[in-house]
């Protein structure tokens, strides 16, 4: 039994991706190890320490910084977690995974990095700030790690920054897994073209909107909007809302099977790397659903692996429409039929993938 620590900047309750990639592995590493998780208190209500199905999770109060958290006391409450575990897997961007990977240096603690993306220097000014102050300490955090896990080949080799790292770099799939809510969805009998994913503005949705012009189907968007850390993209969607297109808001993981299946085709129209794969379109396949996805280094990789949809161009509203309708008309039975390698995207896959990198990393050397 090894002792894990996951460091992330956002943990449950919050809804994102590299939330819920953290949460699945934590509660699957915790059935065979002990795992602690150290994360920002985001939410005043929150409770400092709590432990959920099994995580005992620990969180520290700070600043929000655009998409960032300043957590002034977490040099100190981190080298402590640290000092008590013997793996530090550090799940980036994150400003203060600088912080573990320091103490897991000078504490000779085995020190894994999850790159989940890496931030941009465009968008909002916040965003901006955070890229210029995050890049340093993700630098000195990668060069310090004894691995880094990122989820494709792909995304590795056009990353600036992960290229810099290669000889470190582990592929795994990023974990996908699909429970059986109990959520209804009661949509008319029209074709649904839907979205899944934070209303925030590297999701491409304003080419996604200004594409659905030219496409006859009704658009659903999924996910949360107001509550979205550091962005206000919903101010400049939400006067295009319609009958056409309706957002209906978070929808809980448990319950995100029922929705691909009312939906004919799942978008993803992301419009750069701080979209390195998608899990949602990864799950939409299991589904049965095909998929629209941007032609970004990752982000395409589902298509290409398993022929379930089509791949756009990036911020061309008139190819998404076009590869949105081919889509719709072939049907996804079309798909279904050509679908291939599905079994790959399974979480418990993505775990025997870290316990297999555990076990080299404590192997001796020679």
């Amino acid at each position: 039994m090894k002792r894990i620590l996951i460091g992330v900047t956002y943990y449950y309750p919050n809804i994102s991706g590299v939330s819920e990639y953290a949460k699945i592995l934590a509660e699957e590493e915790v059935k065979t190890n002990k795992v602690e998780v150290i994360s920002a208190k985001f939410k005043k209500e929150l409770p400092k320490n709590e432990v959920i199905n099994g995580v005992k999770v620990e969180r520290i109060k700070g600043w929000q910084i655009g998409k960032g958290f300043l957590m002034w006391q977490y040099p100190l409450l981190s080298f402590k977690a640290v000092k008590r575990n013997e793996i530090i897997n550090c799940h980036l961007p994150s400003l203060e995974a600088f912080w573990l990977a320091l103490w897991a240096k000078i504490l000779k603690k085995k020190l894994i990095i999850t790159h989940h993306c890496e931030f941009v220097f465009d968008g909002t000014w916040n965003n901006k700030l955070i890229a210029i102050l995050s890049f340093p300490s993700h630098f000195l955090t990668y060069l310090m790690a004894d691995r880094i896990v990122a989820y494709t080949k792909d995304y590795a080799e056009n990353s600036f920054f992960l290229k810099m790292f290669s000889k470190k770099i582990v592929y795994i799939l990023p974990p996908i897994k699909l429970e059986e809510g109990k959520r209804k969805f009661d949509f008319r009998k029209e074709k649904i073209v839907g979205f899944v994913g934070r209303i925030a503005w590297e999701k491409g949705l304003t080419y996604l909107i200004e594409a659905m012009k030219n496409v006859d189907a009704k658009l659903v968007l999924a996910g949360p909007f107001k509550e979205v850390i550091g962005d206000k993209t919903y101010e400049d969607i939400k006067n295009n809302l319609s009958k056409k297109i309706e957002l209906i808001g978070l929808i809980e993981h448990k319950n995100i099977g029922n929705f691909y299946e009312k939906i004919d085709c799942l978008v993803l129209p992301s419009i750069n790397n701080l979209e390195t794969f998608g899990i949602v379109q990864a799950e939409a396949m299991k589904c049965g659903i095909p998929v629209v996805a941007s032609n970004l280094p990752g982000v395409r990789v589902p298509v290409q692996m398993t022929g379930m949809g089509e791949i756009c161009e990036i911020k061309n509203a008139k190819d998404l429409a076009k590869k949105i309708n081919l889509v719709l008309r072939k049907g996804k039975k079309y798909y279904q039929k050509r679908a291939k390698n599905l079994e790959l995207f399974d979480y418990r896959k993505t775990v025997e993938e870290y316990e297999k990198l555990f076990r080299v990393l404590f192997l001796p050397k020679n």
